[in-house]
């Protein structure tokens, strides 16, 4: 007689590692997940804007600098170039001395190139790139100056400032003096109201006669300075 087969179990109902594999993800385990997506962006947002606002600044900085030292090179150039060229020079502030070129106020307005008429008053836009809109507004000026002792109306030395400020600037009138600091920022910094870059220099021409003579005896309050000027 033979035994009987035993009865095959029925199969179960479980769902087998595969199958909970491949199940996806419940509706709260979305929601976790979305939640510490969120609060991963929102911790790092603020760093990122700190990074990219302070990396604009910095290129603003640069450029702006940049554009002041150019000023400050052209001038030299039309000096060593000799007296006739004396109408390129940056506007003179009547009365002012080379020794106060560091308290002339800062420009009301910005004014094209063409417009250019008062250095103290104005700045001119400058558009840097080349793309149709102005970046920059530069105010350039120069004390009275020292005029030779042959009495050229054109001056052998004088102080000269040049300051490079933000376009955005044009919108925060009155504007400040002191040079904007460049440094960790969420926005624009002190490029709204200060310039980004500030150059004051003396320009000499020295292949002028007795032009160093002049220039030392301007700058000494006794008019004694121990060069031979004869």
């Amino acid at each position: 007689m033979n035994p009987t087969p035993p009865k095959a179990s029925p199969p179960s109902s479980a769902p087998g590692p595969r199958q909970r594999a491949e199940a996806g993800l419940t509706l709260l385990e979305c929601l976790v997940a979305i939640i510490v997506v969120a609060f991963s962006a929102a911790a790092v947002a603020p760093a990122l804007v700190l990074t990219v606002a302070t990396r604009v600044q910095s290129q603003k900085a640069d450029q702006a600098l940049a554009l002041g030292q150019g000023e400050i090179d052209r001038i030299r150039l039309i000096m060593e170039r000799g007296p006739e060229n004396v109408d390129e020079l940056p506007l003179s502030v009547p009365g002012l001395a080379d020794t106060d070129i560091r308290t002339v106020s800062a420009p009301s307005s910005f004014v094209p190139s063409g417009s250019y008429t008062d250095p103290v008053a104005q700045a001119r836009l400058v558009d840097i790139d080349g793309d149709g809109k102005n970046d920059f507004g530069v105010q350039v000026f120069r004390g009275i100056g020292v005029l030779p002792s042959s009495g050229n109306s054109t001056p052998v030395a004088f102080s000269m400032g040049v300051r490079v400020y933000d376009i955005r600037a044009q919108d925060n009138f009155p504007l400040e003096t002191g040079q904007a600091a460049v440094g960790l920022t969420s926005g624009e910094g002190q490029r709204r109201k200060r310039p980004l870059a500030v150059l004051y220099t003396n320009i000499l021409r020295g292949d002028a006669n007795s032009s160093l003579c002049d220039y030392a005896n301007s700058l000494s309050s006794t008019g004694s300075t121990g060069l031979d000027c004869s």
